[in-house]
Order: C-alpha cells, then sequence, then structure tokens
C-alpha cells in the first residue's frame, strides 16, 4: 500500500504569503485613494505591487474575491472590527472610530457611492446590523421589536463613515468638532430612546404626529 505523502506547512512560507498578501492589498490601497475600484484589474495589480501576475491570482482567483478581501483587510484598520459597546457607551463611538476615518480620508471618500461600496454594504448589512439591535435590546427589553430595530439603526448611523464625510465635507466641521457633534447626536438619540421611544412604534399615522403637524399649519 503506497505511503500518503505528508503534507508540511512552513511557517516560514505561511508569513512570507502573508507579507505578499499585505503588499498586494497595499497596492490596492494606493490605487484606490485615486481611482475608481471598477476599473481595477488583477494584472494590474500585480504591476503595482511589483509581484508576478500569477502571485497575485494565487491570492485572489477573481477581481470580486480581491474586493472581499479589501474591504475585509480595510475593516479593522477603520476600528470596525472591535466588540460593540453597551448602550450607555454608544456615544464615545464616533470618538473611537473618526480618527480611523480621517487616516484613510483619501480612500474613503473615493470608494464611496460606488457600486462596490454598496455591494459590501448589502452583503454584510445584517453581520453589522445584529450586534446593534442586541444592544439596544438588552438595555432596554421592553421595547417592541420594531422600537429596537429602528433605534439601533438611527442611533448607529452617526458614527458611520457616511455620517463622518457628511459632517466634514458638507457641514465643514473640523475633525474633533465632528466627533463632538456626532456624539452629542448619539447621546441624544439613546436618552430620547429610553425617554420615550413612543415615535418608533409605527407609521406616522399610527402615532397621531400627521394631525399634530396639520393642527400646527392650520393654527
Amino acid at each position: 500500500m503506497a505511503k500518503r505523502a505528508r503534507v508540511y506547512q512552513s511557517p516560514l512560507r505561511d508569513a512570507q504569503a502573508a507579507l505578499t498578501r499585505e503588499r498586494i492589498l497595499m497596492a490596492a490601497k494606493d490605487y484606490l485613494e485615486k481611482n475608481d475600484i471598477e476599473t481595477l484589474t488583477l494584472r494590474h495589480l500585480a504591476e503595482l505591487a511589483g509581484v508576478s501576475a500569477p502571485t497575485v491570482y494565487s491570492h485572489f482567483a477573481t477581481i470580486d474575491d480581491l474586493v472581499t478581501a479589501f474591504f475585509q483587510w480595510l475593516k479593522p484598520r477603520l476600528g470596525l472590527q472591535k466588540p460593540l459597546p453597551d448602550l450607555d457607551h454608544f456615544a464615545e463611538l464616533p470618538a473611537d472610530l473618526f480618527g480611523h476615518y480621517e487616516e484613510y480620508g483619501a480612500l474613503l471618500r473615493n470608494l464611496m457611492n460606488r457600486p462596490a461600496w454598496d455591494r459590501q454594504r448589502h452583503a454584510d448589512s445584517g453581520k453589522r446590523h445584529g450586534p446593534w439591535v442586541d444592544a439596544v435590546g438588552t438595555a432596554l427589553p421592553k421595547l417592541t421589536p420594531d422600537q429596537r430595530r429602528r433605534g439601533a439603526m438611527v442611533a448607529s448611523a452617526f458614527w458611520t463613515p457616511t455620517v463622518w464625510r457628511w459632517l466634514r465635507d458638507t457641514c465643514g466641521f473640523t475633525p474633533k468638532e465632528a466627533e463632538q457633534v456626532a456624539g452629542w447626536a448619539v447621546a441624544a438619540l439613546v436618552k430620547a430612546l429610553k425617554d420615550d421611544p413612543s415615535g418608533l412604534a409605527g407609521r406616522v399615522r399610527d402615532i397621531g404626529v400627521r394631525g399634530k403637524l396639520l393642527e400646527g399649519v392650520k393654527s
């Protein structure tokens, strides 16, 4: 009976492969700070990284594999893979995260609103949103499922790269101001969620807000 060949994985080889992968992804980052992600090809990326095309293909079989890997590589650098704090510490997240967004600002600004960016956001939306909803539900167990989901979504929006960019580029806030404003907004939303979440219970016509607005217009 023929002996099966032993498979030996060299730690040195693994380390070299990891360094090569990092080199490729860093080259992708440099390119994507100024260029559309949809124009990047694996062969061009090999040139940018200073490696052979087969080397890139050995790490990323397709451009879609590269894009997925790139966004996964980017998340921890933006601080987005840290455990979510409890509800009472949600307001600290802009100060924790916005500095990372500033560091990768050129890249984020060029990636946002691209089809690849939207695809990745939709692909992992459940994984991202679940902890937010759970944190709200743990702190406020009497909320209905709709109140938990809606409250978590609106509070979490204020520490995202999208709102960071809006505060910086559209509102013209300094980095410190953006952190403070976003933190204040999250704190206000959390307080409102604790004090009176009834406005998140249903549609406008179901909670009487439309009638109150119309009364204000008539008066």
